[in-house]
């Protein structure tokens, strides 16, 4: 991924021309009448932002030519709009999709000439409103103006976030490349999630109701199968009995459809849930971790059940019994199914050392009470009689990013196996399916959406934050991988015992990036202080505290913060720091390993990598690492001549020893 990324930026460095023309075909295709609905624009605008942050592209000409390609796309729509008029509603594809043609004419209706301006930030309506503006005769001049302005506006709007992403995964990058990996992969997947969710509304939508009449014409001729079908569907049968029978027949369905595919007994053999384990733990580091574990919380028992106490009492208070009974339905299935489940099939969790967590795995209770708790809540909150029309289908998109956040989160921790997880989300998904139908069809709409928003979210608020502040310490470690300590004599480890401690960096990949050349046995204050006489200090790791030193690009690179690399999936323990002529420094960093040196003195390995200072629109300034580390590693060995340097190997590591 990483070479991908450098060889797309080698390849635009050396072809700007090409990718500016890129830019403005993309803003102005963006930019045509129903056809800018199908390209994704504006997320290619933000894309345009890191080769800028990386230096390889201009933010003058990058912003003239995404402004110029709006201009033109819009004056072409208009250009239609204004020569076809009415005509335009029989020509492919406004004859195809004609709701685009209504919503955009509703919008221009309600906010007339201003429509084209504050129509280029709406989604929903960006790629109609200037051929609207055309068909229903806006003046030629006031819509230049409009075009011209707003286009001058929307071109930083977009590109200026790229730019900070772009500076945010140098920074990552800097520090490790899969946490930028990590950060992409998680917003693209909860992006798509709410995007399509979106659609599926819009699709769903208009269909419903034919869909729950076919529905019942086949419960009526199949009577004893479509008993369930015909009291989730028809408004007027006892809906109770029907409910409870689902939920066993979901039971049922689980437990047959995972024994049959050998779950119970192959998930860990299972190469696709091996392969996921792999890629997950590989993405480690201390960041994302505190990150995945903050979004597992969401679907923490501790969260999910005062959020489901809060929502019941607010039902309760408002006699609301018939939807308080659907809400303790929802809640139950999420509570009881998987302790059931897992009892059932005894799913074993994959074995990396996590402590504190219940034996078995399948399906992930965390994902479970998140789909149907935060589900449901949805399918109360778009069933409320005031909510609009056009805004329902939000609560089911945040309800949808919940979900997987928490799914992403069990999977990255290493909790669950991939089975486990797609197994919670289907089955939850599966009971508010068939839940919110009939809630639908049996209750009346709640008056007002606003008290249940307000309650639900104030008390999901309210738990995350005390469950966090109490015990986020304790869960960052409980899901900690843990690692058996292993001694070694001092001759062992000289002799032939180095070759076991790795070797290189480890990366997304697994394969070589940056060499471990030194290893180290003995405390690190003996290094410290050994070193100090030869110029070394120990660095400023980067933190809150020292972080805006890197928006101050006038500061010498001796000065910047330490930005911390990660190995397996750790920060190093040690950053030491020399100065290497006027504009460089050497960085020397240790990581502990399982080893100890006769069962005390612990064995570290680290490298020797040299920096300079990068500047970022001359307003970020990144101590950036170089690739060559064996210059670096040569020049500091006259350093290490109090520490008994050794090296067994040609091309092996430097062995120094600091033991007291």
């Amino acid at each position: 991924m990483t070479e991908f990324i450098q060889e797309m930026l080698a390849w635009i460095a050396a072809n700007p021309h090409w990718a500016y023309l890129i830019i403005f075909l993309v803003a102005m295709t963006e930019s045509l009448a129903v056809i800018g609905m199908f390209i994704p624009g504006a997320v290619m605008m933000v894309g345009a932002g890191p080769p800028i942050a990386a230096g390889v592209l201009s933010f003058w000409p990058v912003m003239a030519w995404a402004a110029g390609g709006a201009i033109v796309g819009d004056s072409i729509s208009y250009w239609l709009g204004h020569h076809y008029r009415e005509r335009l509603r029989l020509i492919w594809p406004f004859s195809r999709y004609p709701d685009s043609l209504a919503r955009g004419e509703r919008f221009f209706e309600q906010y007339g000439g201003k429509s084209v301006a504050f129509g280029r930030f709406v989604g929903p309506v960006r790629a109609v409103i200037p051929v609207v503006a055309g068909m229903m005769g806006m003046d030629t001049k006031r819509f230049l103006a409009a075009n011209v302005l707003s286009a001058l506006a929307w071109a930083p709007a977009y590109i200026v976030p790229g730019i900070v992403l772009g500076a945010s995964l140098e920074l990552a990058a800097e520090a490790t490349a899969r946490l930028g990996i990590l950060a992409l992969a998680l917003i693209l997947i909860l992006w798509f999630v709410f995007w399509g969710v979106h659609r599926l509304f819009l699709f769903y939508s208009p269909r419903a109701g034919r869909w729950v009449q076919a529905l019942l014409s086949w419960a009526d001729v199949h009577p004893r199968v479509g008993e369930i079908a015909r009291a989730l569907a028809d408004p007027h049968h006892p809906d109770a009995r029907a409910l409870a029978r689902l939920a066993g027949l979901l039971l049922l369905g689980t437990l047959a459809f995972a024994l049959m595919m050998g779950l119970a007994a192959g998930a860990p053999e299972l190469r696709l849930n091996q392969m996921v384990l792999n890629l997950a733990l590989s993405l480690h580091t201390p960041g994302a971790n505190h990150l995945m574990v903050a979004a597992s919380r969401l679907g923490d028992l501790a969260v999910i059940l005062p959020l489901g106490i809060a929502v019941l009492v607010w039902l309760l208070a408002r006699g609301q019994r018939r939807q308080a009974g659907y809400w303790i339905a929802a809640l139950a299935f999420g509570l009881l199914a998987p302790v059931l489940l897992k009892w059932l099939l005894q799913v074993p969790r994959p074995d990396i050392g996590l402590e504190g967590l219940s034996n078995w795995a399948f399906p992930s209770g965390h994902v479970l009470r998140a789909t149907v708790t935060y589900g449901f809540l949805a399918v109360c909150l778009a069933g409320a009689g005031t909510m609009p029309q056009a805004w329902r289908w939000l609560p089911y998109a945040l309800a949808a990013m919940l979900a997987t956040a928490v799914a992403i989160a069990r999977l990255y921790l290493g909790a669950h196996w991939l089975t486990d997880v797609v197994g919670g989300l289907a089955l939850g998904l599966a009971w508010i399916a068939a839940l919110g139908l009939s809630f639908r069809r049996h209750t009346r709409p709640a008056p007002s959406w606003h008290g249940l928003a307000a309650l639900s979210s104030a008390a999901l608020v309210l738990a995350y934050g005390g469950v966090s502040l109490s015990f986020h310490a304790a869960d960052l470690a409980r899901y900690q991988p843990r690692q058996e300590r292993i001694s070694l004599s001092e001759a062992q480890w000289r002799a032939q015992a180095w070759r076991d401690l790795p070797q290189w960096r480890e990366d997304i990949q697994g394969m070589n990036g940056q060499p471990l050349n030194l290893q180290y046995a003995g405390d690190p204050r003996v290094l410290t202080q050994a070193l100090a006489a030869q110029g070394w200090q120990v660095a400023d790791t980067l933190s809150f505290e020292n972080a805006l030193r890197l928006l101050s690009p006038s500061l010498p690179l001796m000065e910047l913060p330490l930005i911390p690399h990660v190995h397996d999936g750790h920060h190093e323990d040690l950053g030491l720091i020399k100065q290497e002529g006027e504009e460089g420094r050497r960085v020397l960093r240790l990581w502990a390993t399982p080893y100890l040196i006769d069962g005390r003195q612990p064995l570290w390995v680290g490298n020797v990598t040299t920096q300079q200072k990068r500047l970022i629109l001359n307003l970020l300034a990144i101590p950036a690492t170089g690739k060559d580390t064996t210059e670096a590693l040569n020049a500091s060995v006259p350093d290490f001549a109090a520490l008994n340097p050794q090296r067994p190997a040609a091309e092996g590591p430097w062995l120094l020893e600091g033991m007291e």
